[in-house]
C-alpha cells in the first residue's frame, strides 16, 4: 500500500495536472429570460460563501426576469465574457433558448475550455444540445426527465438522484439539488469537511452527499479499504484535490494513517495557498497518530479575549516556528471576533487592534486588509483607509468591495 501511495505522489507530480486542477478560481453562471431564482441564486451562495468569484453572462447584457418577477442585471453578454473555470448552466425560461444558434456556439466554444461543468435543472437542456452530455449519465428536473431521454437518446438519464458526477461534468436535478450539487462541486475541489462547514454557515441542512451519484466512485463503493490505494493510482487524470483529501478521510477511518498523511501533504504541497481548511484534514490525521498538533484557530482567539493581543501575536509567533508553514488560524474568526464583540459596540480603536494584528498574520489576504480600511474609515481616517483599499485590491484586482468604497469615496469627493 505504501509504494501505491508513493507511485500515485510521483505520477501526479510528472503528470503537471495538479496546476489545472488546483487554480480554479473563477464561475461563470449562464442567465435566460424567465429564469428560476433558486436555480442560479442557491449555487451562487454556495460558491461565493466559498470564496470562488463568481459571474453571470446571458446573451445580451439587457435586464431580464427571473420567474417574471425578479429583475437581473447580468454581468457580461457572450460576446465580451471571460472564459470561466467553471461554466455553470441553469434551468427555468423555455427550453428554445438552448437552440439558439449565436448562444449554441458560445457553449461549443467555452464548454471545452472550461475545467468543470456543471449544470442546474433543465440547464442540462444545454450541454445536451452542444453533444457534451453523449454518452454520460445525467439527471436534470423530475418533470423534465423522460423529454431528455427521449430528445437526446445517447445520454443515460437517472431520475431520483440528486446530482451526477462524471468527472469533469456534473448534472443536479431541479431548484433546490442546485445547492446539493454545488456543495459537491465545493467538496470536490476542497473537502467534504468544507463543504460541509459552507452547508452550515448557510444553515442548510438538507445536505445528503450519499444522495448523489459519483459515476467514478461506483466501482470504488463495491471494495473494501485495500482497494483505495488501487483507486487513487488508476485514477489520477480524474482526482481533483478534494477528492484525494476525502479518500484520506476514508484511509484515516480504516486505520491507514502514514497512507493518508502522504495523500494529505501532498495535496497541501501543490497548493499555491493553502487555506486551514486543508490543514484541518492534517491536524485531524495527526491527532489520530497521537502526533503534537499546532493550537487551534478557537484557542488563539481564546488567548484575544482571555489575556490581550500582545499575548497572542507572542504566541502565534511561537506556534509558527514550531509548525512551519502550518495554518492553523482563521483570519475570519479573528475578523469576526473583532467585528462583534468591539466594532459593533463602538470601540472601534479596539477593533483596529485586533485587525491589524491579523494584517500581520496574513499580509496577501485582500479581504482582512480591506477589513481594517472599513474600520479606518469610520473613524474617518479617509487617507488610511484608501491605502488599505488600494492595497487589498493589489492582492486581487477583481475585489468588488474594494472597488466600490474607493468610487463611493470618489463621488463623495473625499479623495
Amino acid at each position: 500500500m505504501k509504494k501505491i501511495i508513493v507511485v500515485l505522489i510521483l505520477l501526479l507530480i510528472t503528470t503537471g495536472i495538479w496546476g489545472q486542477k488546483n487554480d480554479i478560481k473563477n464561475i461563470a453562471i449562464y442567465l435566460q429570460d424567465n429564469i428560476e431564482i433558486l436555480d442560479f441564486a442557491g449555487p451562487m451562495e454556495v460558491f461565493v460563501v466559498a470564496g470562488f468569484n463568481v459571474y453571470t453572462v446571458a446573451k445580451t447584457t439587457q435586464p431580464m426576469k427571473a420567474m417574471h418577477y425578479l429583475t437581473v442585471v447580468p454581468d457580461y453578454s457572450i460576446d465580451n465574457a471571460p472564459i470561466p473555470d467553471i461554466a455553470v448552466f441553469v434551468g427555468g425560461g423555455n427550453l428554445s433558448a438552448t437552440k439558439d444558434e449565436k448562444v449554441k456556439n458560445w457553449v461549443k466554444k467555452v464548454t471545452p475550455q472550461s475545467k468543470l461543468k456543471f449544470t442546474v435543472c433543465t440547464g442540462a437542456f444545454f450541454l445536451a444540445e452542444a453533444g457534451f452530455l453523449d454518452h454520460k449519465i445525467a439527471t436534470t428536473y423530475h418533470k423534465s426527465i423522460d423529454y431528455l431521454q427521449s430528445e437526446y437518446p445517447k445520454i443515460d438519464v437517472r431520475k431520483d438522484v440528486r446530482f451526477v458526477d462524471n468527472g469533469e461534468v456534473i448534472t443536479t436535478a431541479g431548484i433546490s439539488a442546485g445547492i446539493d450539487g454545488a456543495l459537491h462541486l465545493v467538496s470536490k475541489l476542497k473537502g467534504e469537511k468544507f463543504a460541509l462547514q459552507i452547508a452550515k454557515d448557510m444553515e442548510y441542512d438538507k445536505w445528503i452527499p450519499e444522495e448523489g451519484l459519483i459515476v467514478q466512485y461506483e466501482e470504488l463503493n463495491k471494495g473494501d479499504e485495500k482497494d483505495i490505494g488501487k483507486f487513487l493510482e488508476d485514477n489520477l487524470n480524474n482526482l481533483y484535490p478534494g477528492e484525494i483529501l476525502n479518500l484520506s478521510s476514508k484511509l484515516n477511518d480504516k486505520g491507514m494513517y502514514k497512507q493518508a498523511e502522504k495523500a494529505i501533504k501532498f495535496v497541501i504541497s501543490t497548493m499555491s495557498n493553502p487555506d486551514i481548511d486543508t490543514y484541518e484534514f492534517l491536524r485531524e490525521n495527526y491527532l489520530l497518530q497521537h502526533k503534537e498538533v499546532p493550537i487551534t484557530s478557537q484557542q488563539f482567539i481564546d488567548i484575544i479575549k482571555n489575556k490581550d493581543v500582545k499575548s497572542a501575536e507572542k504566541t502565534f509567533k511561537k506556534q509558527s516556528e514550531k509548525f512551519k508553514d502550518w495554518i492553523f488560524v482563521n483570519p475570519e474568526d479573528i475578523i469576526t471576533y473583532g467585528y462583534m464583540n468591539y466594532y459593533l459596540k463602538g470601540n472601534v480603536q479596539k477593533a483596529i487592534e485586533i485587525q491589524e494584528l491579523a494584517k500581520k498574520m496574513f499580509p496577501n489576504d485582500a479581504y482582512t486588509i480591506y477589513v481594517l480600511g472599513v474600520y479606518h474609515e469610520r473613524e474617518n481616517k479617509i487617507g488610511l483607509a484608501v491605502e488599505n483599499y488600494k492595497e487589498a485590491l493589489r492582492y486581487d484586482s477583481n475585489f468588488v468591495m474594494a472597488k466600490e468604497k474607493l468610487k463611493a469615496l470618489e463621488e463623495q469627493k473625499k479623495i
